[in-house]
């Protein structure tokens, strides 16, 4: 009897790893410089440096360099079915196409000498028809379409841009007949399928609006463009959340009422304001009331950008009481909850909390150190991200302040960042450990669209939110005025 009992337990355990799984195979015909990438994309919210909460995750799961070899095969975990993007580079070709996987699958993906694919094993119908009618994005097929971005009329590729859609809907009736069809499957060639010509509508329009120059739309030209929006955006499935394309118009059709009672914030920057957040995260709420996936996408989604984007945290700390109450299981509840205390503890007048850097010749230097002058300190997400365009104020404040540029970017290691750093007379650059940036985002609540913090002479915060702005940085150039005085 025990026998008997190990023998279900192996098995029950063997059939939960294969319905969690999916096999990959990959082949090349010889070996040689091609190298292959299978990136998952993994649509749930996270934590991510400079922005917060990020909507989708991209994990490569596969990767494999064909010069010694003619075959790999890999098993992925996979809980629920999932984009894929597969990446292929060899020579002077580099293709990507786009994949449905799902677990049980077992997948052969053969290249031929020419970067062509073909596809076989369990589900491989899916995938040839991905490849056949489905780029990774709409904006490859801009040049397909004979899109020019020196002209300023192409019209022509919206009418391109329909008849695909009508292809692909065409194709999928067909495909249907011959082949079972998964809700997951459906609803992205569905989504994909009706909102890529919105996009490709809206980005036509607005060239010809903008007549090939940089410059602002108008009231009715922006609401000539959300009108294409309103007018094509119709709710799907959950499982439709698996296009991005499709997210990113469910955000917009959300928003546009919104934004329409209360526009946005300023003339000169771009962030929506508390009430129309209060008001769009009201209406997902309640439009999306049957749709519990798209609910809690969009409610999470309104929720971070009030707690990033916006300085003030009454907004966000008002949504996450509500948030909580929605989704009392949520792990990003407690993510939200620690970011605004960060941002609470940042106010004028309040010390900065001290935190150990590395200067170019690998001293520390704590952050309470740098006193005496006011101090511009700017958060760098690249290697020389802002530098160029901080060197007007540089040169014109840089007798009254001190600038300190703080790297930032994760992964980048000391003695790499230091060749492309050097310290002009009041200008330091200092560099973060990856434990100190995860220091920095607890208590400065470091963001990609907020890079500079003023304190005065004695260390004492002046304004921590300011923006990147163009072409000059008049908020941060007054706030240094202010501390210098």
């Amino acid at each position: 009897m025990k026998k008997v009992t190990l023998l279900i337990l192996l098995f029950t355990s063997i059939l939960v790893k294969a319905q969690n799984t999916a096999t990959i195979t990959l082949t090349n015909p010889k070996q040689g410089p091609v190298t292959v990438t299978l990136v998952q994309e993994d649509v749930h919210f996270h934590p991510n440096l400079g922005i917060g909460l990020a909507d989708v995750k991209l994990e490569p799961v596969a990767s494999t360099d064909f010069k010694d070899k003619t075959t790999e095969k890999t098993v992925i975990q996979l809980p629920e079915p999932r984009m894929m993007r597969l990446q292929y580079g060899g020579g002077t070709v580099n293709k990507t196409w786009m994949l449905f996987i799902q677990p049980g699958d077992d997948l052969t993906i053969a290249f031929a000498d020419n970067g062509d694919v073909t596809f076989s094993g369990k589900n491989a119908n899916y995938q040839t028809f991905l490849k056949n009618y489905f780029l990774e994005n709409q904006f490859q097929y801009l040049p397909v379409f004979g899109y020019k971005p020196s002209q300023i009329d192409n019209k022509a590729v919206v009418q391109q841009s329909d008849s695909l859609e009508k292809v692909r809907l065409d194709a999928f009736e067909k495909f249907k007949t011959a082949n079972p069809v998964v809700p997951g499957f459906e609803a992205y060639v569905l989504a994909t399928t009706a909102t890529e010509p919105s996009l490709m509508r809206r980005l036509i329009q607005e060239k010809i609006m903008r007549g090939n120059r940089v410059t602002k739309l108008d009231d009715a030209q922006r609401k000539e463009l959300e009108e294409v929006t309103l007018a094509d955006f119709k709710i799907m499935s959950d499982e439709a959340l698996l296009s991005q394309s499709y997210r990113d118009e469910l955000r917009n059709w959300a928003l546009i009422p919104s934004t329409r009672k209360f526009p946005l914030a300023s003339e000169s920057r771009y962030e929506i304001s508390p009430e129309a957040l209060k008001d769009v995260y009201a209406f997902s709420k309640e439009k999306l009331a049957n749709y519990p996936k798209q609910k809690e996408y969009l409610l999470t989604y309104w929720l971070n950008y009030a707690a990033t984007a916006i300085p003030s945290i009454e907004t966000s700390k008002a949504l996450l009481e509500d948030y909580k109450a929605t989704f009392p299981q949520s792990p990003h509840s407690e993510y939200i909850s620690k970011l605004i205390t960060a941002k609470e503890s940042l106010q004028p007048g309040a010390a900065l909390a001290d935190v150990t850097l590395l200067n170019v010749d690998s001293s520390a230097v704590t952050v309470s150190s740098l006193t005496g002058k006011p101090v511009c300190m700017v958060f760098s997400f690249s290697i020389g991200q802002h530098e160029p365009g901080m060197k007007a104020l540089e040169d014109k404040l840089g007798d009254k302040a001190t600038f300190v540029y703080v790297s930032v970017a994760p992964g980048i290691p000391f003695g790499t960042w230091k060749q492309y750093t050097k310290d002009r007379p009041n200008a330091k650059h200092l560099w973060a450990s990856d434990e100190n940036i995860e220091i920095l985002k607890e208590k400065y609540a470091i963001d990609i669209r907020y890079p500079f913090l003023v304190t005065d002479a004695s260390g004492k915060i002046v304004n921590r939110w300011i923006p990147q702005e163009f072409p000059d940085n008049k908020t941060l150039a007054a706030e240094l005025d202010k501390a210098a005085r």
